[in-house]
Order: C-alpha cells, then sequence, then structure tokens
C-alpha cells in the first residue's frame, strides 16, 4: 500500500454509525490509537487528555468532562498568545489535545472537520502522515 488513493480514502467517505454517540467514539478512537501508535505524551497537565479520551470511548466518562477539559488546553495556548502559532511544539499538542477532547455527541456533522484538523496538527508536529493515513483506512469503512 504504497501509493493510498486519497479520492476513495478521504475523510468525507467514511462510514459512521448513525448513532451519535458510537460515530463520536468510533472517531475518538481511531485518534487515540493513532496518539498511542505515535507514542505522543502529553506534559504538563493535572488530567492526561489521552486518559480522558479513552475513558470516554470504554463508557466511564461523559463527553462533557472531556469538554470541560478542552478548556484548559485553549487557555494554555492563549496564555502564550499562540493562536496562530503552527510550529512551537508545545502548542501543537494542545491542539491535539484539543482534537481529544473538544467533541459533541450533538454535532457529529463537524467530525469530518474534526478529523482532517487532527491530520492536520499530525502534519505540523512533522509525523510521517503514512501512519495515520494507513490507520485510518484499516479503522474506518469507506463509501
Amino acid at each position: 500500500m504504497n501509493q493510498i488513493d486519497f479520492k476513495k480514502y478521504n475523510v468525507g467517505a467514511i462510514i459512521r454509525p448513525s448513532d451519535n454517540r458510537e460515530a463520536l467514539k468510533q472517531q475518538i478512537g481511531f485518534l487515540v490509537k493513532v496518539v498511542d501508535a505515535l507514542g505522543i505524551k502529553f506534559s504538563d497537565c493535572e488530567d492526561d487528555p489521552l486518559r480522558l479520551a479513552k475513558d470516554y470511548v470504554n463508557g466511564k466518562i461523559p463527553i462533557e468532562v472531556c469538554k470541560a477539559e478542552a478548556s484548559v488546553w485553549w487557555a494554555k495556548i492563549d496564555e502564550k498568545g499562540a493562536i496562530r502559532d503552527f510550529q512551537d511544539k508545545d502548542v501543537l499538542l494542545a491542539r491535539l489535545a484539543i482534537c481529544l477532547l473538544s467533541n459533541d455527541e450533538d454535532e457529529v456533522s463537524v467530525m469530518g472537520d474534526n478529523l482532517s484538523w487532527f491530520l492536520e496538527v499530525l502534519g505540523f508536529l512533522k509525523v510521517d502522515m503514512m501512519t495515520p493515513m494507513k490507520m485510518m483506512i484499516e479503522y474506518f469503512d469507506f463509501k
């Protein structure tokens, strides 16, 4: 699988569960899998966003707990005045944390945008994008 047919395997072609909660859990489960596989760690935080996302996917906490913690990560970006900074590693990690935490079961229509942004942030982190792209193809079903 050296060449990926991006027309076939694009974010907009993902087949999602009809239940909003299950669709969101599926997507967050993918984000968690990618962050784990890439060995990305979050520092300087009281509540690890990766653990919180896993707890949501496993039904241990409601999405509202994650959304509340996302505001902490937004504050880290704001305090650095880094709203347009796409190079600082700490700011990019904060953006990844927000991708994991800032989701809503009532707004599944934006999941494609959120997944695209997650992949874009990984690109800013200079991740070899073949790994998450291959994982996406294996994880999701496509139209």
